[in-house]
Formats: C-alpha cells, sequence, structure tokens
C-alpha cells in the first residue's frame, strides 16, 4: 500500500469508522423519534376539519339570504410540518443533516394544512342561485380551493 492510504482494517482500529458509524446510528435514531413526535395524527386533521366547518358554517349564515348554514369538510391529507435543519459537512466530505433545536423543541419553519377534497354545505337559502353563487364563491376564497369540489344543498325542514 502507498503512504496516505489506510487500509479499512486500519481505518477500524483507529476508530474513525466506528466513530462515523456510532454518528449515523445516532442521527437515524433521532430522526425517527423526531419524525414521530412531529407526524401529524388523525386527530390533528379531524380537529382541522371540525374547526374549518365551525368557523366556515358562522361565517357563511352572514351572506344575505342564506339563512342557517352547516358546512362539512373532507381532507385527504394530515398536514405537515416543516422542521428547520442544518447541515454539516465532515472533513471527509460526507454531510449530516440535522434538525435545529431551540429550548428543547425542533423550530418548526411552516406547518401545512391538510389539503381539502370536498366540502358540503347546506344552506336554508340555497334554493337561490345567487346565495348559492355566493356560498360556493365565499367557500372556494377562503379555502384556498376549486369550485368544483364545492357542493351546496337547500337545507330541508
Amino acid at each position: 500500500m502507498s503512504e496516505g492510504k489506510t487500509s479499512f482494517g486500519q481505518k477500524i482500529k483507529s476508530g474513525k469508522i466506528a466513530e462515523i458509524a456510532i454518528a449515523v446510528l445516532l442521527l437515524i435514531v433521532v430522526a425517527v423519534l423526531l419524525l414521530s413526535s412531529l407526524s401529524p395524527k388523525d386527530a390533528d386533521s379531524a380537529d382541522f376539519a371540525q374547526t374549518m366547518q365551525t368557523k366556515l358554517a358562522k361565517v357563511l349564515s352572514r351572506i344575505e339570504g342564506a339563512g342557517e348554514v352547516e358546512v362539512f369538510l373532507t381532507v385527504a391529507s394530515e398536514g405537515e410540518k416543516v422542521v428547520a435543519t442544518e447541515s454539516v459537512e465532515s472533513s471527509d466530505g460526507t454531510v449530516t443533516t440535522s434538525p435545529v433545536f431551540s429550548g428543547g423543541e425542533p423550530v418548526i419553519l411552516e406547518v401545512l394544512t391538510p389539503e381539502i377534497t370536498g366540502v358540503l354545505i347546506v344552506a336554508e337559502g340555497a334554493d337561490d342561485l345567487g346565495v348559492r353563487f355566493n356560498l360556493i364563491e365565499a367557500t372556494a376564497s377562503v379555502l384556498n380551493i376549486n369550485q368544483s369540489i364545492i357542493k351546496v344543498y337547500t337545507m330541508g325542514e
């Protein structure tokens, strides 16, 4: 072997590979723990949908002619939390990325809301086409969704 190059056995004896393996293993454990603690639960998406339904029904009922309004949302995803990360390049050129913590908690850069896949609106005044149009337009605007996934029906007795 030429000078400057070390064999695999020498690297193991020097502890460099062991240090790298321990660091990688530690990062994997931290990442798994972090992702499991940050991954949104079904309750989070249900809470989001429930909160939005309540708020939207309250606001839509204020539209002239709408009367009493009930809203039902369906969501396809649970949402996501984007965590701040930092990358460190070691002397051997490997790059390690790890989450950034502040006060023992991961730094959250952005919280992405669940994807809304459908909205059902039942309103007393929905038999009036103008009211129906206003309900659809307001809902699409507030939720930033396509009007085609909003359905409006007249409330029965």
